[in-house]
């Protein structure tokens, strides 16, 4: 499955509060980056942005 299509939703923040990962308006399930590295860096590749995340 290509990176857009539901793949970052295990990356994402939401998915661990317990998301089932199914929401297609949710940005992480369309986002065509690799989330996971976004968040590790905390930077968006895809807006050219910061990302701050709560705890």
């Amino acid at each position: 499955m290509p990176v857009g299509n539901g793949v970052n939703c295990k990356y994402c923040p939401e998915y661990k509060k317990g998301c089932s990962g199914n929401d297609k308006t949710c940005l992480c399930y369309k986002c065509p980056r690799h989330l996971g590295q976004c968040i590790c860096v905390k930077y968006c590749r895809e807006t050219e942005s910061i990302l701050t995340f709560e705890k």
